[in-house]
């Protein structure tokens, strides 16, 4: 049997792969945050628009992107409507503790701090901590950051790893966000600049004229879809989905589509 029949099986609890008698019981059983959507028909995810290829903007406009395709997978197979809700890099977290939104596919990094204030799924990707700079910099190591001036983005994973990383006479300067760190580098006002990979992957692929580039790898770290704690319900649905749906090949799928080849949309400089 393949996996793809073997989904209501394994899953007949919460897929709405089922007859309307069995998913009505599984409506009036489950509880927490999962019992809601179910009976609402809604289910709101928190996305982060601003990160592609995870979250960003198709040539029309609409929200795109592999965290925004796994938010779409996730309702289909809820069988409920999808709510996505643009949220900033510092409102994410947030947004789950206020009750905004059921779901974050924002890019979340499984850190031990986090953890105290939502629950993750099983992690669905990875993100690298890098450091950039210009191309002429005679930067190659941590070491060489001793004396140098190197741009934080501000309230992200990237700067808390980067702050404990760095040589204590490093100057370090936040920037309200990734881009801005970026800028900054590019045009001489620091030495380096604290980033992702992802988003050193995008421009040099989409903006290839700018004077940056992916010097080393500070650290890696596994990002995952969060819920409110204590939402065990839709928590185990999520990992079941999230099994299922790796067996049968739609995440690889979701995988190839967009982390690998040029992005569509390039990051906007403001």
């Amino acid at each position: 049997m393949t996996t793809r029949r073997r989904l209501p099986l394994l899953a007949a609890a919460f897929l709405p792969l089922r007859p309307d008698s069995a998913r009505a019981q599984a409506m009036g059983d489950a509880t927490g945050t999962l019992g809601r959507i179910l009976r609402s028909g809604l289910v709101r995810v928190g996305v982060w628009l601003e990160a592609p290829p995870w979250g960003s903007y198709d040539h029309d406009g609409t929200p795109d992107g592999a965290e925004v395709a796994l938010a779409r997978l996730l309702a289909r197979d809820l069988g409920v409507r999808l709510r996505l809700q643009r949220l900033a890099v510092r409102d994410r977290i947030p947004a789950l503790e206020e009750d905004r939104v059921d779901i974050l596919a924002a890019l979340v990094p499984v850190m031990s701090a986090t953890s105290r204030r939502v629950a993750f799924a099983s992690p669905h990707g990875e993100l690298t901590v890098a450091v950039a700079t210009r191309r002429d910099s005679a930067v190659r190591s941590l070491a060489d950051l001793a004396g140098r001036r190197v741009a934080l983005p501000d309230n992200t994973f990237a700067a808390e790893e980067a702050r404990i990383r760095l040589p204590p006479d490093t100057t370090q300067l936040l920037m309200p966000d990734l881009i801005a760190c970026i800028d900054a580098a590019t045009r001489g006002r620091v030495d380096a600049a604290i980033s992702y990979g992802w988003l050193l992957r995008d421009l040099s692929l989409s903006r290839p004229e700018l004077d940056i580039e992916q010097r080393f790898t500070l650290t890696h770290a596994h990002h995952a879809l969060a819920v409110r704690l204590g939402d065990a319900d839709l928590l185990r649905f999520l990992n079941t989905l999230l099994y299922l749906r790796g067996a049968d090949g739609t995440l690889a799928e979701i995988h190839e589509r967009y982390l690998r080849g040029t992005p569509a949309v390039a990051p906007v400089f403001r």
